[in-house]
This record gives structure tokens, sequence and C-alpha cells, in this order.
């Protein structure tokens, strides 16, 4: 049986979209421009379905990243798979964001997806091919330092926060630089959704909830300022 899968990922700047049909990779597109999720997700979504001929009724599986990543932009994500997900009922798989960026890259070594978090912290988790070293969280950048002294063999920075990782670890032998810029996300989600659905663990659109990590800017000022006055 062919099996159709529609990945897409909004948890960075950029918004991506993938169709894989019977194991094979059909369509993919990135975009980071000025303009946001809201405003390029669903015509990137429609686009993708219209050059593959294909109608929601299609989709065998919905491959959706749950974060940890933008607030906003894992919500416009969530809510359009399962917008289109409850018409027909039809399967989802939630991933992480960063195990997802891992996966649509092709590098051999050690490799650290890290989305730029602010304040000189990063969404990170830390992969030695499928095998997790780390799982996924939110620290300062300090604390990657552990693991390129254990690695063994190169490491890579890939994602909107490998920058900052460069800059912060460039004196390290093995660490090693890469031209990527811009990976198919939602490639990478479509990967892991396979595997998932293959292991029977599928869900429901009323399942699937995001993964942020950490509060909100709002949520943190709150208890900040509770902080002070107790």
């Amino acid at each position: 049986m062919q099996l159709v899968i529609l990945g897409v990922d909004c948890s960075s700047k950029q918004s991506s979209v993938c169709i894989v049909k019977d194991d094979r990779v059909i369509f993919t597109a990135v975009q980071a421009t000025n303009t946001t999720h809201s405003q390029n997700f669903l015509p990137m979504i429609q686009g993708a379905l219209t050059v593959c001929s294909m109608t929601p009724k299609d989709i065998d599986i919905y491959a959706v990243t749950l974060g940890p990543g933008s607030f906003t932009g894992l919500r416009i994500g969530l809510a359009a798979i399962k917008g289109m997900a409850s018409a027909g009922n039809t399967p989802c798989v939630g991933v992480s964001s960063l195990k997802a960026l891992a996966k649509s890259v092709d590098l051999d070594g050690i490799v650290i997806p890290a989305f730029d978090a602010r304040r000189k912290q990063v969404y990170a988790c830390v992969m030695d091919g499928d095998n997790v070293i780390c799982d996924d969280f939110c620290r300062d950048v300090s604390i990657l330092e552990k693991y390129i002294k254990e690695a063994g063999k190169a490491v890579y920075f890939v994602g909107d926060g490998k920058t900052l990782c460069y800059n912060t670890y460039s004196g390290y032998d093995n660490v090693t630089p890469n031209s990527i810029e811009m990976p198919c996300i939602a490639q990478g989600a479509c990967l892991l959704a396979k595997a998932e659905y293959d292991a029977g663990r599928a869900q429901t659109h009323f399942e699937l909830s995001p993964s942020y990590l950490r509060l909100s800017q709002a949520e943190r000022e709150l208890k900040e300022k509770t902080e002070a006055q107790q």
C-alpha cells in the first residue's frame, strides 16, 4: 500500500513542508522571508498539494513538529494540522522539532541541532545518528561543552542557533563548520513520523500538544514579579 505523509514545521524562523509518497520524497519547500508563518504557511501547504495533484483526502499521515521552538510558530503549525486531520480523522504523528532538524541533514559525526532561544540560551539536543546522547533542553549554550569534549568525533551545529554555538566553541578541534543554512525540517519530520507510524505509535489530532520546554516571556515576567514581591 502506498503511504502518503504530509510533514510540516514552523518551529523556527523558517517554514517548511514535505510530502513523502511510498518512502520517496516527492515535494519539499522551505521559506524564510519577512512574512510571518501566519501569512505563508497555509499557502505553502496548498501549493504542495497542488503541485503533487493531491487533496487532503490523499494524505494518510500528518507529521508535525511539536517543539521546542517559536511558541507562535508551533501553535500555527499545530492548528493547521489539527484542522486538516480532523476533517478525515487522519492519523497524526507529533515529533521533536530538534530531532527532525537533525534527521533532515546528512552529516557524519555528532549533530547538535540548535535554535536560538535568546539570552545566550539555545533549544538543543545532542544526536549521534539516531542515538540520542542528550534529549531536548533549553539551557545556556555553555552546557554543550561537556558533550563536545566527550564526543570523540566531529561535532556539527545546525539550525538558527548554530552561529551562537560555533562562535562559542570555535576553539575546539573537533567542532566542524558546515554550510547548511535552511534544511527542510519537515522532511526530517516525515522520516521520524514514518518510523513512529510503523511502530504503531500514531496519534489522533486531539492528542497533539506543543512542547515548549520553558515559560513564555509573559509567564517569566509574571513569575519574576511575583517572586520579587514575596
